[in-house]
Order: structure tokens, then C-alpha cells, then sequence
């Protein structure tokens, strides 16, 4: 029985340069040496913001590269505004309650149970293009289904 190797003499999926990016990602992404996650645009607002915040702290500005997914998918986390319906393994996608709104967010852990007996979690969501990491009691937290636009009647 032949089996269908890649270009790189891998089997299928073995080969991080030549097997599909995961659910929700893209297989070319744009980083700069000084960033902590990957983008999906050059025009991203949040690395067009960080761009002009390191400019501001007088840090040098490098440009963005365009990189394989794979090379950077184990060592940065995806930026929130580019992929927003991407949850990593462990995590899940979901709504969290700030200031009066609903903001797309991801549950990163369960904490377990406060001291009024509510589930708490560690979250991490974009209010405009600040991402802000929490944790926050279930009253605060819906579940969210990829390409949602908005939380469901509750």
C-alpha cells in the first residue's frame, strides 16, 4: 500500500510546513520581533496600536513579517482581534459581562467555586482593542459559539 507523503517525505499531518492550519487560523501570519502574539493582517488594529505605543515608549519599531503558522503557533497565542473565533486546546469561547456590555472573550481555566459558592473562571477578552485578562464569576459568563455576533436570549 503507497503511502501519500508530502513534499518533505512526511506523511499526511506530520509535516507542520505542508498540513493545514487548525480550525479558525490561517497558514501565513504576520509577527514583529517585539510582539507576543501572531496577526492576521498587517492593518490589524491592535498591532497597528502596539506599533505606536513601542514608538511612543522610544523602543524600536520593527516592521511585521509574514511567517508559516507553524512556525510560531507553539510559542505565541493568537491576537484576539484577528482571530476571534479561535479557542486553543483547553480553552473555550465565551461571553464575558464588563461595564454594562457584552465582550467576545476566552475561558482560559476554572478556578472553582468563591466564597458566595459561584464558579469563577480566568478570562481573557477585548474591550475596543485592550485586552484585558480576569477572573470573573459564572453570573459574568455565557458560553459562545464560533461566528456568534452577539450572546443568546438568557
Amino acid at each position: 500500500m503507497a503511502d501519500d507523503r508530502c513534499v518533505h517525505d512526511f506523511l499526511p499531518g506530520q509535516c507542520g510546513l505542508c498540513r493545514p492550519a487548525p480550525a479558525g487560523l490561517t497558514e501565513r501570519v504576520m509577527i514583529t520581533p517585539g510582539g507576543t502574539v501572531f496577526h492576521r493582517s498587517l492593518s490589524c488594529e491592535a498591532l497597528v496600536d502596539g506599533q505606536r505605543k513601542a514608538e511612543r515608549m522610544g523602543l524600536e519599531v520593527h516592521d511585521p513579517q509574514v511567517v508559516p503558522l507553524e512556525r510560531v503557533r507553539h510559542d505565541r497565542p493568537p491576537c484576539v482581534h484577528c482571530f476571534p473565533d479561535h479557542a486553543p486546546e483547553g480553552t473555550k469561547l465565551c461571553w464575558v459581562w464588563h461595564a454594562g456590555a457584552w465582550y467576545k472573550g476566552l475561558l482560559t481555566r476554572w478556578r472553582g467555586r468563591n466564597a458566595a459558592g459561584l464558579w469563577e473562571a480566568h478570562v481573557a477578552y477585548v474591550v475596543e482593542i485592550a485586552l484585558l485578562e480576569a477572573v470573573v464569576d459564572e453570573r459574568r459568563l455565557r458560553p459562545r459559539e464560533p461566528g456568534q455576533d452577539r450572546p443568546g436570549v438568557f
